[in-house]
């Protein structure tokens, strides 16, 4: 186990628990587009949840990023393989 700060201690069970909520959004995505997007948006949401956003807010801006033209003209989250 390692000690974040005093008195709080972090282990699988427990990370397991905060990104299961982004592990269900990836998996549901799976079902509708392809795998590198899928994971492409729950890599970012568990990025963001260790920034320390809810899984919420981190979803939401994720979702936000579809659309900006930048990210989709590099090609970052398109939904084509």
């Amino acid at each position: 186990m390692f000690q974040l700060v005093t008195g709080q201690s972090l282990n699988a069970a427990y990370l397991f628990l905060q990104v299961e909520p982004a592990i269900r959004h990836g998996l549901k995505e799976l079902e509708t587009t392809n795998p590198r997007h899928a994971m492409t948006e729950l890599a970012l949401m568990a990025y963001l949840m260790g920034m320390g956003f809810d899984y919420r807010t981190a979803r939401t801006i994720v979702e936000s990023w579809e659309t900006d033209e930048n990210l989709l003209a590099q090609g970052i989250l398109t939904e084509t393989e």
